[in-house]
């Protein structure tokens, strides 16, 4: 694993799009959503969904 690897934000997949002279380029890829966050329902409480704070996505409730 490279410098350049190591030191990418885990939250996102990263594609890598080097080529021989410069191989240490990378895209950023999907969201991993590694801690999303509960949102409730008011007045009730209800567990109704789940919001990544990274990239904005609501996500299921599990």
């Amino acid at each position: 694993m490279s410098y350049a690897e190591e030191n990418l934000d885990p939250r996102w997949e990263w594609i890598s799009v080097g080529t021989v002279d410069e191989p240490d380029q990378w895209v950023k890829g999907h969201c991993r959503h590694l801690e999303p966050t509960p949102v409730y329902a008011h007045p009730n409480g209800d567990h109704v969904a789940n919001l990544c704070p990274d990239c904005d996505k609501q996500l299921p409730v599990d």
